[in-house]
């Protein structure tokens, strides 16, 4: 992943996607660049978290604008820590759904985090595109391998075509869970250590991805924990709950000036 910087804000990128998949693009937000006040220092996207609504509102306008995205064309989804996801057309935001699918050129799926992971997979033939919030209910759920059996059935896609990449989430050494939830995932992404039980969440999305037939080579994560971070990321763990969000955009075929800018 790469770091690019745009009227003061820093989005991560994937540059190998303008190889693999292009048309696809992938933008991850960091917490600076923007306009609230600690704790939500200081681009909080997201909402019903304590900030203002101006502050919120200004947050996204500078970053779409930066990006060269129109905000009707994003899609934004409720996050309830479930496995829903919405086969989608039209922008909006879809309370009730932690996942979208959809074939529509040019639509904005938008991912809001902090701790949990953003999760995109894009099958080239078919311009197929699924963006997920995977958190742990939603990950013990099946949302992961639910979204490509929603692209398979609905998009006819082969998953060993589709591409994934994997957002900033927090790192197993960081993230600690009761016994009984870890007894909910394989051993091998589970530990007990110094007297906690540890959960390598984004190991097992890999898992996940490689299970439901995509393969290793094309999954790309950017390998960074939001709780290890606290310059770059909110972290809902590390911060006890008041904090705020980070955004992971994904869109096939948008306009050219994010793209251009960017690059």
């Amino acid at each position: 992943m790469e770091w690019v910087t745009q009227n003061g804000i820093t989005i991560g990128r994937f540059p190998p996607l303008a190889v693999i998949a292009p048309g696809l693009e992938v933008f991850i937000t960091t917490r600076g660049g923007g306009v609230s006040p600690p704790p939500f220092a200081s681009l909080n996207l997201g909402g019903d978290l304590g900030d203002r609504t101006l502050n919120i509102r200004s947050n996204r306008a500078l970053l779409l604008a930066s990006l060269g995205i129109s905000s009707r064309s994003v899609a934004r989804t409720g996050q309830i820590h479930g496995s829903e996801i919405a086969l989608v057309t039209r922008a909006g935001c879809y309370p009730g759904f932690d996942g979208f699918v959809t074939t529509r050129k040019g639509l904005t799926l938008a991912i809001s985090t902090a701790d949990c992971y953003s999760v995109v997979v894009y099958s080239p033939p078919e311009r197929a595109l699924a963006a997920l919030h995977v958190g742990r209910r939603g990950a013990e759920r099946g949302i992961v391998g639910r979204a490509v059996d929603i692209m398979r059935a609905e998009h006819r896609i082969d998953p060993s075509y589709a591409i994934a990449v994997i957002g900033p989430g927090i790192c197993g050494a960081c993230y600690t869970v009761s016994r009984k939830d870890a007894l909910r995932f394989p051993k091998e992404v589970r530990r007990f250590e110094r007297g906690a039980w540890h959960l390598d969440l984004g190991a097992f999305i890999l898992r996940e991805l490689t299970h439901a037939g995509l393969r290793r080579r094309n999954v790309f994560s950017s390998g960074l924990c939001t709780a290890c971070n606290p310059a770059l990321f909110f972290s809902h763990r590390r911060d006890h709950g008041i904090t705020g969000r980070h955004w992971t955009l994904a869109t096939v075929g948008a306009a050219g000036p994010c793209s251009e800018r960017l690059r």
